[in-house]
């Protein structure tokens, strides 16, 4: 084993803010307290950027993805791993083989399965993290509140 095999490999988590900073502005009168943002999240590991989006994806760090959502808000350290890219592609394709589906634009779920669920999977797999529960639990404290139960109900009729 090599010193480089020894050391382990970053991972962070990006934060990107879906609404684009409105978000912070209207959840106080629409949900009768504010969110900071409408978070979508991604996995970065050696050079990497790992997101959920009609499936999972992987992209050079720094490309096309941020056209699309912005520069990160924060980005979170959240340890290190020492799984190599065999294995991690190893587990993608088996999330992406699993019979349920999980990750799969299917079974995608604004508030139960989005890709804040995929980055905590992903980062408890590399690195045994949690995502931080202000960013997961977020859509649960939306539901709770009359807003969230009419928006909910708005997205079910559309599918």
């Amino acid at each position: 084993m090599s010193e480089e095999d020894d050391k382990g490999s970053p991972v962070q988590v990006y934060v990107y803010d879906l609404s684009r900073g409105l978000a912070r502005v209207y959840s106080p009168m629409m949900l009768g307290f504010q969110i900071d943002a409408v978070y979508h999240t991604s996995v970065v590991v050696r050079g990497k950027e790992y997101y959920l989006d009609q499936g999972i994806r992987a992209i050079p760090v720094h490309s096309s993805h941020h056209s699309k959502y912005g520069q990160p808000l924060e980005i979170i350290d959240v340890g290190e791993t020492f799984i190599d890219d065999e294995i991690l592609q190893e587990f993608i394709a088996d999330l992406n083989n699993h019979d349920e589906l999980k990750y799969h634009a299917e079974k995608y779920d604004l508030f139960t399965n989005n890709c804040n669920h995929f980055t905590n999977t992903l980062i408890e797999f590399l690195c045994d993290s949690q995502l931080e529960e202000r960013i997961l639990k977020l859509p649960e404290a939306v539901l709770a509140t009359p807003a969230g139960q009419m928006l909910r109900q708005m997205i079910q009729n559309q599918a």
